[in-house]
C-alpha cells in the first residue's frame, strides 16, 4: 500500500507531491523509466489511497489474477486518468481484468481486516516495510534488500552483484 494516510477518496495529485514532498520532481526519473518500458503516466492526475486496491489484489491473487489486475488498476490510474481510489473504479477494474465476484468483493468491506494486518505486519528480515514497492532477493547465501521502482540497468546491476558474490 503506497500511502495509508492518503485522503480516503484520493488526492489531486501536483497538491498531494507539494505537501508531501514539496513538489514531484523525485516523480521525473520513474517517469522516464516508465516511458522507456510503454508507460507514460500520461493521465496521473490523482494520488490514490490504495485502500479498496489493495483488498481487491490479495483476493484476486486467490484466483491467480493479482497481476492482470495490477496491470488494469495501473492503466486506469496513470493512463486513463481514473480514481482508483474508489470502490466503483476499482469495482470496474475487477470486471476487466476477469477476477471472479471481484465487483462484489470491490463494493463491500470484506479484506479490510486482513489488509490492515498484514500491513501492520509487513517486514523484510524483521525490518519494518516503510516504501512501495519493497523487494527481497535471496541468491545463495547472500541477501538483498531494497525498496522503490528500479529501471532496468538498475536490476541488472542487482543481479550482476549477486552474481559476483558467488
Amino acid at each position: 500500500m503506497i500511502d495509508p494516510a492518503t485522503q480516503q477518496d484520493g488526492e489531486e495529485y501536483t497538491a498531494y507531491n507539494r505537501r508531501r514532498w514539496g513538489g514531484d520532481g523525485w516523480t521525473r526519473s520513474m517517469r522516464a523509466m516508465g516511458e522507456r518500458e510503454g508507460v507514460a503516466y500520461a493521465r496521473w492526475t490523482i494520488w490514490p489511497n490504495t485502500t479498496h486496491c489493495s483488498r481487491l489484489l490479495m483476493h484476486a491473487e486467490r484466483h491467480g489474477l493479482g497481476d492482470k489486475l495490477l496491470g488494469v488498476l495501473n492503466e486506469m490510474c496513470y493512463e486513463e486518468g481514473e480514481n482508483v481510489s474508489l470502490r466503483q473504479t476499482v469495482a470496474r477494474a475487477a470486471v476487466r481484468a476477469g477476477v471472479p465476484g471481484g465487483e462484489e468483493y470491490a463494493m463491500g468491506d470484506e479484506g479490510t481486516d486482513e489488509l490492515m494486518a498484514a500491513l501492520q505486519g509487513a517486514r523484510v528480515n524483521g525490518k519494518r516495510v516503510s516504501a512501495a514497492p519493497t523487494f527481497n532477493l535471496r541468491y545463495g547465501g547472500q541477501t538483498l534488500d531494497f525498496s522503490g521502482a528500479q529501471d532496468y540497468a538498475r536490476w541488472v546491476s542487482i543481479l550482476e552483484s549477486l552474481l559476483d558474490e558467488q
